[in-house]
């Protein structure tokens, strides 16, 4: 088996490495500190490098790129701005919904805007009384006299919620013959009745969370995506693909986090010698390194699952994102000690790598969820039911 990127993909995750950290890396600090999103036109630059719409098939906008290539550029962007990550990420994903079920008229009005990097999209699903248990949903749309769809409900921890131009939103719909189900539309910020109240949060704090209201908020019959009812179908569909996102966005940080400690214990002179020649700071490096290079493997290992379509990818979707975004925290957390009393400041990124690395233990799936979904691929009994 080869474990190394072919020179096409070693090209591109070079590319963009250089253009990260020449024309993004500077603005990192500044913004996160000012709590400020990430600019529109880094967001739009990503389109450049495949990461708008890369996983999309050309004939819909996309790129066509393989989840291993598409997943080392993922990387790439969460070693240096995880916030912009995350912006792209969902946006990603609501273009896979369009792209995936929406109609060709629905496809013709907002795909060309998102994949053109002039929308902003966000994906709604979670709400106040809903998270692990999304079957759940209480947001209700209902049949208008025109035939389109009238929404009213909540949706919270909204990534891009605050800033979105576009959204897909998971709504209970009643079909003509009463039976209840949960459907799926597509909506825009500016329809009246819609409202987003930011929400703070630990890390990642150019990439904007929100709760979302919609009070009487009509969309037109065709903003419908798939068939009434039959929106977990689609949501599923996406699932091991945003899992391995999660893997690869949680190897970046790693690597970031690991990259940051070993300069620092090269650098940081006591005892008349620099800190990373004690016997205990090399372990605690040789543990980072071994975690880092776990979660590459897993990722990658999930990405392969997901190119060939493998029947066992939905188990190994679930382990690199549940391996690599705990390990994530670990090394973050490792690298902070590392540093010491200056860790625990704003003067070196580790600080800010650990806020952005806990979240990705929650997002699409909690660990504790996603461990019993991995244990029941082999016991073939489920702790939910």
């Amino acid at each position: 088996m080869d474990f190394a990127l072919d020179p096409t993909q070693t090209a591109l995750q070079d590319s963009l490495r250089r253009y990260l950290e020449s024309e993004v890396a500077p603005l990192v600090d500044e913004y996160e500190a000012a709590k400020t999103p990430v600019p529109r036109a880094v967001v739009a630059a990503m389109r450049d490098y495949g990461l708008i719409g890369g996983l999309l098939p050309e004939e819909e906008g996309g790129f066509g790129l393989s989840m291993l290539t598409y997943g080392t550029l993922v990387a790439e962007v969460a070693r240096v701005w995880p916030s912009l990550r995350g912006m792209l990420s969902v946006s990603n994903l609501a273009a896979s919904v369009l792209a995936g079920a929406g109609s060709p008229a629905l496809r013709a009005k907002y795909l060309p805007r998102i994949l053109e990097g002039q929308a902003i999209c966000c994906f709604a699903l979670s709400e106040p009384g809903i998270g692990s248990d999304a079957a759940n949903v209480q947001t209700r749309a209902e049949c208008t006299a025109s035939g389109g769809w009238r929404i009213n409900g909540r949706k919270i921890y909204i990534t891009n919620g605050p800033i979105c131009d576009l959204g897909i939103v998971f709504v209970r719909t009643v079909s003509d013959d009463g039976v209840a189900g949960v459907s799926c539309l597509a909506f825009e910020s500016a329809m009246p009745g819609f409202s987003c109240t930011p929400l703070g949060k630990m890390g990642m704090h150019c990439c904007p969370l929100g709760e979302l209201l919609f009070e009487d908020v009509e969309v037109p019959a065709e903003n419908l995506i798939g068939e009434p009812g039959q929106a977990f179908s689609i949501a599923k569909k996406y699932l091991n693909i945003g899992r391995s996102v999660v893997a690869f966005s949680a190897l970046g940080i790693a690597e970031s986090s690991l990259e940051a400690a070993v300069r620092f214990a090269r650098d940081r002179v006591q005892f008349g010698r620099p800190i990373g020649s004690f016997q205990l700071v090399q372990q605690m490096v040789a543990d980072m390194m071994t975690m880092v290079e776990t979660s590459r493997l897993l990722a990658h290992r999930s990405a392969d699952a997901l190119d060939r379509n493998a029947p066992d990818n939905t188990t190994l979707c679930a382990m690199a994102k549940r391996h690599a975004s705990d390990a994530a925290l670990r090394v973050a957390e490792t690298a902070l000690q590392v540093h010491g009393g200056a860790g625990y400041t704003s003067l070196f990124p580790v600080e800010r790598h650990y806020r952005d690395a806990r979240h990705l233990s929650i997002g699409e799936g909690t660990n504790q969820i996603i461990g019993m979904l991995i244990a029941q691929s082999a016991l073939g009994l489920s702790a939910l039911r």
